[in-house]
């Protein structure tokens, strides 16, 4: 049995987002999103937590956006907000058994926030939760079961009936979530031996070479994290010398004011119609180079994989921007990434946190041509480097 597995986990249940401007969350998930808001903290909640609350959902994606009720705001999303710009403040695990979830951790060394917290729901069931802190700075992990109930939180009021819900650009789930710190051993010592997470996948590079004499670059280090029972993975990263500061990695740590959780990448049906449509919609999307497609075909042959048997092509691809990579024997992935909240917005409160669009064609894996792409056109993206 998988040393985890004794937390139970069965999903991700909800990220938390804090922000300052509820309303521009409002127009990014349900006009350019496509997602429905489905629960909204009543007004006992909001006026217990000072803060308001709306949870935006598709598929089995549920995103809760928090914002302070007002400038003296002593809740939750306000002290999260004084330290850091707008970011992924917690996440919802369920789990099968509160009570199992929290002795597993206790004999762990898990750090308790509050002990089990159990409510009624609207419905007559049963809310059970309880919070720890994490290695991720100041995001912290909450777990919790529901029994017999479908509310989505004690506090929260429906908003849509399951019957009611839509999501036409067919997404499906969280596949995983990549996290920044200036030092990787200690997140990777705390998802090992307390989450009890198995090592998955690693990578090293630097980007120095981008270009001839550089004065700056990327470079990391990336191990990723899983559950096998819930088949939730975490990459984390750290920067890497030469370029330490100047790296990536470490801007975001500085532009998030901290360790943190720099994306969450979003598993689709399609994702040349999702890309498609979130174009359409004015959505930007890292830039990728051209030369990036025409070395795809030589590459995708290294890694056993048949250009003339993909599902998609890379005509398609390149047109949309799309990066492709591939694992023996003709499985393969494409992905996206989003610009950072920060660039969308141009205003660094908004916070250096994106969102990636995935779709795996048989491969489970993380794509290192893509890993090392994805950096390097963060890279040119600071830089204004389009060479």
């Amino acid at each position: 049995m998988a040393a985890s597995e004794a937390l139970g986990i069965s999903k991700l249940h909800a990220v938390h987002y804090y922000v300052a401007d509820a309303a521009r969350s409002k127009q990014f998930y349900e006009e350019r999103f496509g997602w429905q808001a489905t629960w909204k903290a009543g007004a006992e909640m909001v006026e217990r937590t000072r803060q308001q609350s709306t949870v935006y959902e598709a598929g089995d994606i549920r995103v809760a956006v928090s914002s302070p009720i007002s400038a003296d705001s002593t809740g939750r999303a306000a002290r999260y907000l004084s330290r850091h710009p707008a970011g992924i403040g917690s996440l919802t695990f369920e789990v099968d058994d509160v009570e199992k979830t929290w002795a597993a951790l206790a004999e762990r060394g898990g750090t308790f926030i509050h002990r089990i917290r159990t409510s009624k729901t609207a419905d007559g069931g049963q809310f059970r939760h309880f919070s720890i802190t994490t290695a991720l700075g100041d995001v912290a992990f909450r777990f919790c079961d529901r029994r017999d109930t479908a509310c989505f939180a004690t506090g929260y009021d429906r908003l849509l009936e399951p019957s009611e819900r839509t999501n036409p650009m067919g997404f499906k789930g969280i596949d995983h979530v990549t996290c920044n710190s200036q030092t990787m051993a200690s997140m990777a010592l705390w998802f090992k031996h307390v989450l009890g997470f198995e090592e998955y996948w690693d990578i090293e590079f630097h980007t120095e070479d981008i270009r001839a004499g550089a004065e700056t670059g990327t470079g990391l280090k990336s191990v990723v994290y899983w559950d096998p029972k819930s088949d939730l993975k975490f990459p984390i990263n750290e920067p890497l010398a030469p370029f330490f500061k100047e790296g990536q990695i470490n801007r975001f740590i500085e532009d998030n004011w901290g360790a943190g959780i720099q994306h969450i990448a979003l598993d689709v049906e399609d994702a040349l119609s999702v890309v498609r449509t979130l174009r359409e919609r004015h959505v930007d999307f890292l830039n990728t180079p051209g030369n990036y497609y025409d070395s795809a075909p030589g590459r995708l042959k290294a890694q056993q994989v048949d250009v003339n048997q993909l599902k998609h092509r890379l005509e398609d691809l390149k047109q949309l921007g799309i990066l492709i990579d591939g694992s023996p024997v003709n499985n393969y992935l494409i992905q996206i990434f989003l610009k950072d909240a920060m660039s969308l917005y141009g205003e660094p409160e908004a916070g250096p946190f994106f969102y990636e669009v995935i779709q795996r064609c048989g491969d489970n894996g993380f794509g290192g041509g893509n890993f090392r792409a994805l950096f390097e056109a963060i890279e040119r993206d600071q830089l204004g480097y389009t060479a």
